[in-house]
């Protein structure tokens, strides 16, 4: 075996070992937490991830990279943390630049003590005073303080900062420029740095997702990917891909668009909701219902109790007054006057009269109970006993004792049964009467 097959051997098995330990980074596994912090596709803190972060559980911040703590991850940039500091060796702007990431021009880097002044940013110098600790590197002011920014490309080249900034001798702080979602809308953050990142190589999208080509100069490819309005997820083939959003409103469960299933549970529970609250507003209403009545018979037993002193009035309940007249029937009529409407009536398997005293004025109350006071006290053969009394449902009522052969006015008015001596019997009886109340 010749010097060129030996060559060729060795050339074969090289080749086989970088596809093999190839294979074995891409089937490395990718770690995504950190603590109790997350990150998706593309980064991690293994070996197996694209984008590899540090992972300091010992800090409040456990994601950095490099030392500088990473304040948030989004689908275009990461935020550093670059907090003011006098001594911090200018080398450490190094660690901003990564295969996969590298700051933006929307950055300015304040530097300190640089052989020749540095004034690319155009920031008012009382606005970086009230915002930087100068003072904490013995001075008040930033007249020792530049500020270098490229607003040239996307990304700033890492040869080209450094030959700027190899005249300074400390990196002091950053300022980043913010857009709001308002056009026109400009913030400065202080203390914060913005990378942006990409994945090298040709698009490797997910199908419901968007590519945005990277370009970093020199025919060095990098890609993007975002979902599509409608997916979740990190957009990449070779992550999670893109997730569809559940849209499950109201309005799909009621038109059957998330399954019959779920319709079914969805409308069984507003029924049985509605219920509930229907059963519940039907429960408190009957007693409160049963509360007025039982307050105002108490109410009414009083001021019968007041008004008719030891009479002992009987009391009926509405209920039974309105059953015995079926319902205030226009059959069991016997008349209507000024003061209301008298019913015939069976209580108790007793025909009694019983008046309906029509509402006139806030006082019918004082006037029944004056009633009722006046015929409680008297007793005579021609005047109607009074039997009870109902004070219920803003109704007030009197049982009489009935007159099964008519009123005096009927017979005189010749309405009901023969004509009375009529001039005779009223003397008599008005003589009687007399003698009573004498007596009385």
């Amino acid at each position: 075996m010749n010097f060129h097959s030996h060559q060729i051997i060795l050339i074969k098995i090289s080749f086989l070992l970088s596809i093999s330990s190839a294979q074995n980074l891409n089937s490395t596994p990718c770690t995504h937490t950190c603590g109790q912090n997350r990150v998706q596709y593309p980064f991690g803190f293994s070996d197996g991830c694209p984008i590899k972060l540090n992972c300091n559980t010992n800090t409040s911040s456990s994601i950095q990279i490099g030392t500088f703590s990473v304040q948030n991850v989004t689908n275009d940039q990461i935020l550093i943390s670059l907090p003011s500091k006098c001594d911090r060796p200018i080398l450490q702007f190094s660690e901003f630049f990564g295969d996969n990431f590298a700051p933006t021009w929307r950055n300015g880097l304040l530097l300190e003590n640089c052989s020749s002044p540095i004034n690319d940013c155009g920031v008012p110098s009382r606005l970086a005073e009230s915002r930087l600790a100068f003072e904490a590197c013995g001075s008040t002011s930033n007249e020792n303080v530049s500020c270098y920014a490229d607003d040239g490309s996307e990304f700033l080249d890492y040869g080209k900062v450094k030959s700027k900034l190899g005249n300074c001798s400390a990196l002091f702080s950053s300022i980043m420029v913010g857009f709001g979602e308002s056009v026109g809308t400009v913030s400065l953050e202080f203390q914060t740095l913005e990378l942006g990142w990409w994945l090298n190589g040709d698009c490797n999208c997910d199908r419901n997702a968007n590519c945005t080509p990277i370009d970093r100069g020199l025919s060095r490819k990098g890609f993007r990917c975002n979902c599509n309005e409608g997916y979740v997820g990190d957009g990449f083939a070779d992550g999670e891909g893109c997730n569809q959003v559940s849209d499950c409103s109201a309005r799909r469960y009621l038109s059957v668009g998330c399954g019959g299933t779920r319709v079914g549970v969805l409308i069984g529970g507003i029924i049985a909701g509605a219920s509930l609250v229907a059963a519940l507003t039907f429960i408190c209403y009957c007693m409160k219902k049963r509360s007025t009545i039982l307050r105002n018979r108490l109410s009414a037993r009083r001021l019968l109790s007041e008004v008719a002193g030891n009479s002992n009035v009987p009391f009926y309940p509405y209920k039974e007054i309105e059953k015995a007249t079926n319902g205030f029937s226009e059959k069991q009529r016997l008349g209507t006057g000024a003061y209301g409407t008298v019913y015939a009536g069976k209580l108790h398997s007793k025909w009694v009269a019983i008046k309906k005293i029509r509402h006139r004025d806030k006082d019918s109350v004082e006037q029944v109970m004056n009633e009722i006071k006046l015929l409680s006290s008297v007793s005579h053969p021609n005047l109607v006993r009074l039997l009870g009394c109902c004070i219920e449902n803003t109704e007030q009522i009197l049982v009489y004792e009935y007159m099964p052969n008519g009123t005096l006015s009927q017979h005189l008015q010749r309405e009901r049964g023969s004509v009375l001596p009529w001039t005779t019997t009223i003397s008599t009886q008005k003589s009687q009467t007399l003698v009573f109340r004498d007596r009385e």
